[in-house]
């Protein structure tokens, strides 16, 4: 009874860490206006020379030690506010509230890839610790434009190894449409006008590691000289990892409930 009991108080000691510590970081490119937007705090790009590697801050606004930085070919929309995103049912809770484009800052612009060359840009978060957990959702939308598509991935190991995202509905749901069940934003081109403006998806990991580099580098490939890929708003979750005396704990109940089997 007593092991049970301190195993219970472990596994609540370990949700209440995560809970406390993890913090959501939210970014949004090709904008102006920093406020009213969902969630709180967003980092705001307004041009690609913005991204200078510096600091950013969480959605309650505190400045971090997390760095973002860009690389690659990236190019500012001027066709950003309803051209970008105009679906009047909404669209994921993380990125806008409703579609009547009151409330839909992050959503509305965007930077993207060049549209005369196959090219790609990198989006890389920095200073992370290895061993932290993260989850990361991203958002492209365009809202009468076809040719913009491309595959998104993302690469734990500084771009040596990148892998595709799953695509969720906006209510968070795995999508089974277009072939998202069996396919990741790796294998085919994520639309943003049919998958993201139209259907309101986006793409998500969770639960990712963060290796020896202590970077999450996000890539945005267009694949064809007459195509386009966008990259609207990003949410970054970390959990940080749990220290070193939680560990020493949940060792020692092991140590407590290998003893007492070998008594039995």
């Amino acid at each position: 009874m007593l092991n049970k009991t301190f195993l219970t108080f472990s596994f609540i000691l370990l949700a209440g860490y995560t809970g406390l510590c993890a913090e959501t970081f939210l970014v949004d490119f090709n904008t102006l206006n920093s406020t009213g937007y969902v969630g709180g705090t967003w980092n705001v790009y307004a041009r690609p020379d913005d991204i200078t590697g510096s600091t950013i801050v969480n959605n309650s606004g505190t400045t971090s030690a997390y760095t973002l930085s860009k690389g690659g070919t990236i190019n500012d929309s001027g066709n950003g506010g309803t051209r970008a995103f105009n679906n009047s049912s909404g669209g994921p809770s993380w990125v806008t509230t409703d579609g009547s484009l009151t409330n839909t800052s992050a959503a509305s612009d965007y930077f993207y890839t060049s549209t005369n060359a196959n090219t790609f840009f990198t989006i890389t978060f920095g200073n992370l610790t290895p061993g932290d957990i993260v989850d990361l959702d991203l958002w492209a939308s365009r809202a009468d434009l076809s040719s913009g598509q491309g595959t998104y991935s993302y690469s734990l190991d500084g771009g040596t190894t990148h892998f595709g995202f799953n695509v969720l509905e906006k209510d968070g749901s795995a999508s089974t449409s277009r072939g998202w069940d069996t396919n990741n934003s790796l294998q085919q081109a994520f639309l943003a006008q049919t998958d993201g403006n139209n259907n309101a998806r986006y793409m998500n990991m969770n639960a990712l590691t963060i290796g020896a580099s202590g970077t999450l580098e996000i890539k945005v490939d267009d694949n064809s000289s007459s195509n386009w890929a966008p990259l609207n708003a990003i949410r970054l979750t970390v959990i940080p990892e749990p220290s070193t005396f939680t560990f020493l704990l949940v060792a020692g109940i092991g140590v407590i409930i290998s003893r007492r089997r070998l008594n039995v």
